[in-house]
């Protein structure tokens, strides 16, 4: 009878946490609603995702200005919550998956949080020489590392300590964004274990020393629950003045005769609304999603959205300058199932997640290498452009190390185009993803380079080469030239896109958005998201979430 009440005592407190946790999530758009007969406000942000919430949050709590906040999806539920099922969570309804012209989709969170809402989670910033080359291709001075580390403090609540102490200038406490790091499992220790004795100097995860072996951060809380920008910036919040607003597909900027972006047209359940901005209409709507918009509302390239009967306001190369990195997985299998513990729904992990904030449920960590030999020029030898990342997750129903090899600053540039005038169709983004050839030997090379790490006596009693479909080892030689190029070819997919609305001094050098975020040719409008970036890296999200704490901060000195 004891053990009985026991375990209805914790089955109660689990229920009343869920219950607590939904109701934050979905009360959002309940703490001051949009009241449909209010059509004006101060600013106008469009996109809820990792920089919009920032920006939303900042003008409405900095500056007591009237903030309307839409977002095309709706609340997070409990499955973003828990760190383990974040593949889940990126393969269902919160996800774009805008199409490519190759047999991929490209991942976009659409729901409040955007992509930090659905992806793994990682807090990486990139390094000092990541950030010179972006003002090298820019020609802004205001991109160097030095100047964009304030915005990257602003947010961050850095709960390991030991780090902050011995790094004070470069991380801190009390931000929204909680950073948290965790013990590695059984398995991804003897991955940093194997890498150490290889030589792999070990660094901090931040990316100040890109070169070497590193654990990295997460946004997860110390409940071991996800934390994205819609959790940290949006719920629980008080800002009467900030009024949010989900499911609301933003279909186009209204500008006057004079080029000012005066307001939105949006759809909402069928139903379409007209609202107006007395200051500014501020996109964040991501690479793909502002580019989108922009041209549906005529502005960008002249000719392309002459095709679509779409009036063109301000001719621009919205669009152009896509980037992204890309990865090729392979699969360990590990031998002993006993050294991790399965992310599995069972009775105990569901215990151990909500009421002691441990077990499998809440553990996403991943082991990220580069190598000096892979660095991205002469020119940038402290700028890493080929690494690995190592992670344990579910294949079936057992425990897998996953490998990444991924090229950083892969030499393709894409574009995005509509494919129609229509807003509720999706527009395609065209790249090329192994044309290069030099992107297919880095890649090769990448994986050469890591799997000394990977095939090593000592890991070879952890792990054992999961077999690729349709490639062929030469006379059982898992990684001859010939098997590893056909993993490549085939194992390949893109990954953190960026770019389309490429920040610089002008347009004719292919910008749209000048060094405020300002859209060029036009007034009152403004991108502040990922679709500024013109360097590509492979983790998006620290870097979309400082990028929206200096845009509001540009904002809210009216530069």
């Amino acid at each position: 009878m004891a053990v009985l009440n026991v375990i209805s005592i914790i089955g109660l407190s689990i229920i009343a946490i869920t219950i607590k946790r939904q109701y934050d999530h979905q009360n959002v758009e309940n703490i001051n609603k949009f009241n449909v007969n209010n059509k004006k406000f101060d600013y106008i942000v469009v996109g809820a995702g990792a920089a919009g919430a920032i920006v939303a949050y900042r003008l409405a709590d900095e500056t007591g200005s009237t903030v309307l906040l839409l977002e095309a999806g709706g609340s997070q539920n409990l499955y973003n919550d828990i760190p383990a099922l974040q593949e889940i969570v990126e393969n269902g309804v919160q996800n774009w998956k805008y199409p490519t012209n190759e047999t991929q989709h490209i991942d976009a969170g659409r729901v409040f949080g955007g992509s930090s809402a659905i992806n793994s989670m990682n807090y990486y910033r990139e390094s000092p020489e990541y950030y010179r080359l972006w003002t090298e291709i820019t020609g802004l001075s205001e991109w160097t590392f030095d100047k964009v580390l304030p915005y990257f403090l602003k947010s961050e609540n850095n709960l390991d300590h030991k780090l902050v102490a011995e790094n004070s200038g470069y991380h801190r406490t009390g931000g929204r964004v909680t950073v948290t790091s965790s013990e590695s499992n059984a398995m991804m220790k003897q991955v940093m274990i194997e890498a150490e004795m290889l030589g792999h100097k070990k660094t901090f995860g931040d990316g100040r020393e890109p070169m070497g072996a590193a654990v990295l951060q997460n946004t997860i809380d110390t409940n071991r629950s996800r934390v994205s920008t819609g959790t940290a910036f949006l719920e629980n919040n008080c800002l009467k003045n900030l009024n949010i607003l989900g499911n609301s597909l933003v279909t186009k900027i209204i500008f006057n005769n004079r080029k000012q972006a005066i307001g939105v047209e949006f759809s909402r359940y069928g139903k379409k609304y007209l609202v107006f901005a007395n200051k500014e209409v501020i996109l964040s709507v991501g690479s793909i999603g502002s580019s989108k918009l922009l041209m549906l509302s005529g502005v960008g390239p002249r000719d392309h959205l002459k095709q679509f009967g779409i009036s063109v306001i301000t001719d621009l190369n919205v669009g152009h300058y896509f980037v992204h990195s890309m990865g090729t997985n392979m699969i360990f299998d590990i031998i002993n199932q006993s050294m991790v513990m399965a992310p599995t729904n069972t009775f105990k992990n569901v215990v151990d997640y909500y009421i002691r904030h441990t077990g499998p449920l809440g553990y996403n960590q991943s082991t990220i290498i580069c190598f000096p030999e892979l660095a991205y020029s002469r020119t940038y030898p402290d700028l890493s452009n080929g690494c690995v990342m190592a992670r344990t997750g579910l294949l079936g129903n057992r425990t897998v190390l996953q490998f990444l090899a991924f090229l950083r600053r892969p030499k393709t540039i894409g574009h995005i185009e509509l494919t129609s005038g229509n807003p509720f169709t999706a527009p395609i983004v065209k790249t090329c993803k192994l044309c290069h050839k030099s992107d297919i030997d880095n890649l090769v090379n990448v994986i050469k380079l890591a799997l000394p790490i990977f095939t090593s006596d000592h890991m070879k009693q952890y792990i054992k080469i999961n077999a690729i479909a349709d490639c062929y080892p030469c006379n059982g030689n898992y990684f001859c030239d010939q098997y590893l190029r056909c993993i490549v070819q085939k194992n390949t997919k893109l990954l953190i896109p960026l770019g389309g609305c490429r920040m610089g001094v002008s347009p004719d050098n292919g910008a749209v958005v000048d060094k405020n975020f300002k859209v060029f040719g036009v007034h009152g409008l403004r991108v502040i998201d990922s679709s500024i970036i013109p360097v590509p890296c492979e983790q998006g999200n620290a870097i979309s979430m400082m990028i929206g704490e200096y845009g509001a901060h540009t904002v809210i000195e009216n530069k």
